[in-house]
């Protein structure tokens, strides 16, 4: 069993914490896909300071996604549904961002990763100016590693680093 994630920029104004059944269960899926990159979304809630997010739970691939082994781009069916049961049966469970896999890599962000990170937080049907990007790198048999971004306007995306409560 994996610990919690938990990272934080610099300055410590922005936080994501990721408890450890929710790393495991996003664990247990990489191994399904067998070395294709994958991901979806995640939701969950703030904390009452609003300065760290917490996922509660993280959508797989949606049907119409498009990957292989050194691309993935998230589709979209069923996931507006999916939120929208959330927000009214497990008190108000917010989108946070995006969560993929770079099967046998590191979980560094590419350019595409990037923009795509910017086109949400502008997207105002996503109501998520600061969304989060967490990416699991390596071989999920054997040994992954985690990073955490947040993008922030005016400022670009900036890594968070990880905190005490360390996998």
């Amino acid at each position: 069993m994996t610990g919690n994630y938990e990272a934080w920029s610099e300055d410590s104004k922005y936080g994501l914490r990721i408890p450890s059944q929710v790393l495991q269960k996003m664990l247990n899926l990489l191994l399904e896909n067998k070395g294709t990159e994958t991901g979806g979304i995640m939701v969950g809630y703030y904390n009452r300071r609003y300065d760290c997010a917490i996922v509660t739970d993280f959508s797989g691939p949606p049907s119409d996604s498009k990957r292989s082994k050194n691309f993935f781009h998230r589709g979209i069916n069923g996931l507006q549904h999916w939120i929208n049961k959330l927000w009214q049966l497990q008190h108000r469970r917010y989108y946070l961002g995006e969560w993929h896999f770079h099967p046998f890599s590191n979980p560094s962000p590419s350019s595409i990763d990037i923009k795509q990170l910017k086109a949400n937080a502008e997207e105002k049907s996503y109501s998520c100016p600061e969304p989060i990007l967490f990416i699991i790198g390596g071989d999920p048999n054997t040994k992954c590693d985690y990073k955490a971004f947040v993008y922030l306007k005016g400022k670009g995306t900036i890594e968070l680093f990880r905190g005490l409560e360390n996998i």
